[in-house]
């Protein structure tokens, strides 16, 4: 799924002429905490809230602090897990997204990634997830990979933590079996540090449960 398919229609923009009490006003009204700033469909970078109680006077107007603003973006045209990668560096509640010459399209919530995760067949699935602490130096996907299809087993998908001062990554595999005794064991037999594993076994009613409290939590 790319950028554009996700941009969240109830998320306003705001302009430079808007003072910080209204831009606050507006973060309140939409559940966020980041809200981008654009003129003339240009985009001119991303205000939080936090920034703005750091000012003087949160009556202040934007187009005094627009040299303050930091300006992660996402391309239309960039997968989901671009997004997520960039939403968590960032640490944004937002994330704008552009067409090739720089125009603002929208934005996308964290909100509606969360929702977009949890509805996709590859987490809603069958199957286990094993968690793995790894050296940086040592990830290698593709030995990873080898060794679960040994197991005759697959990755429906991975997701990597990290950040560039660790010196150690998470590596969360999603595969599309339950039975992981041998797969744990082999990876154990080739030093493989796994910090956590879960089967998600015949509990389809349990999963959508607590998959539907989630949606309620997130739109409320």
């Amino acid at each position: 799924m790319k950028a554009n398919e996700l941009i969240s229609s109830s998320i306003i923009h705001l302009h430079p002429d808007d003072s910080g009490e209204r831009a606050i006003e507006m973060m309140e009204e939409m559940k966020v905490y980041h809200l981008p700033v654009v003129r003339n469909n240009f985009y001119l970078g991303i205000l939080s809230e936090s920034e703005i109680l750091s000012w003087n006077n949160p009556s202040e107007f934007i187009h005094e602090h627009l040299d303050e603003l930091s300006s992660p973006s996402i391309q239309a045209s960039q997968h989901l897990f671009d997004i997520i990668e960039k939403v968590e560096k960032n640490s944004i509640s937002v994330i704008p997204v552009l067409d090739e010459k720089n125009h603002y399209l929208g934005s996308i919530t964290n909100r509606k990634l969360l929702y977009t995760i949890a509805k996709s067949t590859v987490i809603k699935s069958n199957g286990s997830v094993i968690v793995l602490n790894i050296k940086n130096t040592d990830y290698s996907m593709h030995e990873i990979s080898k060794l679960i299809e040994s197991n005759n087993a697959k990755i429906l998908s991975s997701y990597v933590t990290s950040t560039p001062e660790m010196e150690y990554i998470d590596v969360t595999l999603k595969l599309n079996t339950m039975e992981t005794n041998s797969i744990i064991k082999d990876l154990k037999r080739f030093d493989y540090n796994i910090v956590a594993s879960y089967e998600q076994k015949d509990n389809q009613d349990d999963f959508i449960d607590r998959y539907e409290s989630l949606m309620r939590f997130i739109n409320t």
